[in-house]
């Protein structure tokens, strides 16, 4: 009780020191309360399911990031992609938010555009489309034409964003203070490290220029390509790429099936190089930002997250991944887990959980099925999870939800033997 009295302290000098914004951080401590009652109520009436205490408060969180927005919402979609964290409920419910971003007015990115570009900005270009393309939580994108008559896309940071985030930062870190010494199967202060330290990234958008230029040096496999970066226009706030030709990946292949099994295999591939061999990969494959053309390229959009690992972990996560499929011979695979970084209570728990993987349907046509129950199966046993092996397993289940749902077979070939063939 002293530490949680102390962390108290703490977060209402924190919270003393906020001025604006106040409205949406009593909002924030309302609905702590809710969740924490909800629960209470839940443990003095045993007959009530927890499966049903779970939605309720998963339900109560997300109307509270719906209608903080900004890196509220940035938060929902971070945690709805840790199951290993969160209970089924609060997925399911947080996955809502995945696209709840609502388009701003332009007259408001005037200002951004000044500041970026110089009070001329709109000498640069011989059309702009004030209606946006695509809007997200930090930026909006805008389709123009530069005075030399290339069409690009101009994405622009949202105004207020990065002032909201800094107040938001306070709350999250005052709220992982108080929920730290009710939460013992997680440290909740390391998470919210984590993800504040990810959306402080994305916030500049010149750190997603240098991801992008990283990504193009790469040597991807054939069929797979990414945007043309302008750097002397791009900057802290705005960051402008060649306009991609083509049909979002979903809409082409509702379009096209026959040619499912090529583009999903090109991506699949391409992203299992990207996890085992070259240690950086997109981090958001979310099907808006695949665009297929006309020849059946594919190009990746949106380099704001970008997954990033040692050649340690690349050394480590490809002998795992390719030891549970079979192709590194005779291996202990609980010992494979153990060298990745995966830390369990008993130290039977990693070989009875890989043993799991193994007598699942990993090895079939629905690995996305066993990789989930996988991360659940973890979540039960208490096994600590490398926060990189998270990012890893969202992006391959992502991708693997899509071979399904076109009935594409998942090809775990290691990409120097696809070389080969």
């Amino acid at each position: 009780m002293v530490g949680l009295r102390e962390n108290i302290g703490i977060g209402a000098r924190a919270l003393g020191s906020l001025v604006s914004g106040r409205g949406r951080y009593l909002r924030a401590l309302a609905t702590m309360a809710e969740v924490l009652a909800v629960y209470g109520r839940q443990r003095a009436r045993s007959q009530r399911a927890l499966e049903d205490v779970h939605a309720d408060a998963a339900l109560r969180i997300t109307r509270l990031c719906r209608r903080n927005g900004a890196s509220w919402v940035k938060a929902a979609q971070f945690f709805s992609c840790r199951p290993d964290v969160l209970p089924p409920q609060y997925i399911d419910s947080l996955q809502t938010l995945q696209n709840a971003a609502q388009p701003v007015h332009f007259d408001l990115l005037k200002p951004v555009l000044a500041e970026a570009l110089g009070a001329d900005w709109t000498s640069r270009f011989s059309e702009f489309d004030l209606v946006p393309v695509a809007t997200a939580s930090i930026a909006q994108v805008h389709r123009a034409r530069l005075i030399t008559g290339e069409e690009v896309a101009v994405k622009i940071r949202l105004p207020e964003v990065a002032r909201l985030f800094e107040q938001d930062s306070r709350i999250f870190r005052l709220l992982s203070r108080l929920l730290a010494p009710l939460v013992h199967e997680l440290d909740v202060i390391q998470v919210t490290e984590q993800l504040l330290a990810m959306t402080a990234a994305e916030l500049d958008l010149r750190n997603e220029a240098e991801n992008l230029r990283r990504f193009a040096r790469l040597p991807h496999p054939a069929g797979i390509s990414v945007p043309v970066l302008h750097d002397d226009l791009s900057s802290e706030s705005v960051m402008i790429t060649g306009w991609v030709h083509g049909h979002r990946l979903r809409e082409y292949l509702d379009g096209h099936p026959d040619e499912a099994s090529r583009l999903l295999g090109t991506l699949f591939a391409s992203y299992l190089q990207q996890v085992t061999r070259f240690g950086i990969y997109q981090a958001d494959p979310h099907p808006g930002n695949f665009i297929v053309n006309d020849t059946g390229e594919i190009t990746i959009l949106d380099f704001g997250a970008i997954g990033r690992l040692t050649p340690e972990e690349v050394r480590h996560y490809s002998h795992l991944l390719y030891g549970l499929m079979g192709f590194a011979g005779e291996v202990d695979v609980g010992e494979l887990f153990a060298r990745a970084g995966f830390v369990g209570g008993n130290p039977e728990t990693l070989r009875e959980l890989s043993m799991y993987v193994l007598s699942d349907r990993l090895r079939d046509q629905h690995p996305l099925e066993a990789m989930q129950a996988l991360l659940e199966k973890f979540r039960e046993e208490k096994v600590r999870i490398p926060d990189s092996y998270i990012g890893i397993s969202r992006v391959l289940i992502t991708i693997g939800g899509f071979l399904m749902t076109y009935q594409v077979p998942f090809d775990w070939t290691p990409p120097e033997l696809r070389a080969r063939h």
